[in-house]
């Protein structure tokens, strides 16, 4: 109470202070309505303090060293308090303050017990935030210490892990793990709310396994389908197409059904994606050789893209679709071994990677996603790749021998740069590092 009536004289900061001011009052009077004698509490008390030698001595025996806070000023996202990401891999760390104030006040180091350093920099967002961008390119763990003036900041030191790049995990056979349809081979796979990997195979079936590759829960939905892809929405409903009814369905988060797209109009559902801003659901459909649009409140169709053919904006067995940020489409054109950009108006741009078995072109494309970066990720019939948004090739993220056979679906993590693959042949799930 001191300290606010201190500053108070501060216009900017008085309407911010005096609602600090009502809050501890408004605690304080709760407090004092309690039973207890409330002269007592309502007494001047000295606190008494005893100093703890026992931790300076533990902190100096296990050599790490004091450490003094910024008490409140500036703080590390209780997100990035502890991060792994992948070697090589550009991060951001997010800190906030409370007050607007000029960046050079922070700094950074980030450094292993080899003593390595990575240079850091330290960037004001504005509001109050700021992001201190770095990258690691050994594997292991690294601190980075965030300091104001001499001291560190809340949530300093940052604990950083960095995991080795390439294929990192492989599960067990899918079916191994099913009860229903156990001849029916892995065909998708999906991120979940929770950070786990959801897995579907042409059955009612939906297994769940960690990011490490290990069993985690089976679901089983509710209905008879055949789930072969799934996109899971930002409020949490989950749609995916149905290789029984031949459609599309949406269901709750308990798996539910709320509502079906499609029947009697889809041939063939395969890949499908839903640009949240505008509440359209695209269908890649491998049969009618298009990609169909429904309205994902009603299920009303809206159009199509594409016709059956092998010129440019024509489509042959068109297996995945998926959105740029500006809502074009980016298409997995199956048979006609290729990927073609359409924009958000329906037009078709051009193709962006074409026909080659070599690296940097594709054979048969299953799958592709977007990543964090806006790096188009592509699943063909032997190898992954990565390209950027232009089509143009980045490198590729499997090795020969890491035993990829027709990958199909790709997922990618929300931190580190992840991304797990539904192995159709070997029907199994491969998770890379890239």
């Amino acid at each position: 109470m001191a300290s606010i009536s201190t500053m108070m004289n501060k216009p900017q900061e008085t309407g911010t202070l005096k609602s600090h001011k009502t809050t501890i009052n408004t605690v304080r009077d709760e407090v004092l309505r309690n039973d207890f004698d409330k002269s007592f509490y309502k007494k001047n008390i000295t606190p008494t303090f005893i100093p703890s030698t026992h931790l300076d001595e533990v902190m100096n025996t296990e050599c790490i060293g004091k450490i003094t806070t910024v008490d409140g000023m500036y703080k590390v996202d209780q997100h990035d308090e502890a991060i792994t990401i992948t070697k090589g891999q550009l991060f951001a760390v997010t800190v906030s303050s409370l007050s607007e104030s000029d960046a050079s006040k922070l700094s950074a180091t980030l450094s292993n017990p080899s003593h390595e350093e990575s240079a850091t920099e330290v960037e004001y967002q504005g509001n109050g935030e700021y992001k201190i961008t770095s990258r690691c390119n050994v594997e292991g763990d690294w601190q980075m210490k965030i300091i104001a003036g001499e001291a560190h900041i809340k949530g300093s030191p940052v604990n950083i892990k960095v995991e080795s790049l390439g294929l990192v995990h492989t599960t067990g056979n899918i079916s191994d793990y099913k009860e229903h349809m156990k001849e029916n081979k892995v065909t998708d796979v999906m991120l979940d709310k929770d950070g786990c990997i959801l897995v579907s195979s042409r059955s009612k079936d939906i297994l769940k396994f960690n990011q490490s590759g290990s069993f985690v829960s089976r679901i089983q939905v509710p209905q008879d389908v055949k789930v072969f892809k799934m996109h899971l929405m930002s409020d949490g409903h989950m749609v995916y197409s149905d290789d029984l009814e031949k459609c599309v369905v949406m269901c709750d988060d308990k798996y539910q059904k709320t509502i079906s797209f499609g029947k009697g109009i889809l041939k063939e559902p395969w890949g499908l994606t839903v640009n949240k801003t505008t509440g359209v659901l695209y269908v890649a459909d491998g049969k009618a050789h298009c990609v169909f649009k429904f309205s994902i409140d009603d299920g009303r169709l809206l159009g199509k893209i594409g016709s059956e053919g092998s010129e440019v904006g024509q489509m042959n067995k068109p297996i995945d679709v998926t959105l740029t940020k500006e809502g074009h489409m980016i298409i997995a054109d199956f048979a006609n071994n290729r990927i073609q950009m359409f924009h958000a108006n329906e037009k078709f741009l051009r193709i962006i990677v074409g026909f080659s078995k070599e690296d940097g072109k594709v054979w048969g494309p299953c799958g592709v996603t977007m990543d964090m970066d806006e790096n188009i990720i592509v699943s063909s019939n032997h190898k992954l790749q990565l390209f950027d948004k232009n089509g143009v090739f980045i490198k590729r993220i499997d090795h020969e021998d890491d035993g990829l056979n027709v990958p199909i679906g790709t997922v990618i993590s929300n931190r580190s740069r992840r991304v797990a693959v539904a192995n159709n042949r070997a029907n199994n799930v491969k998770i890379f590092n890239y």
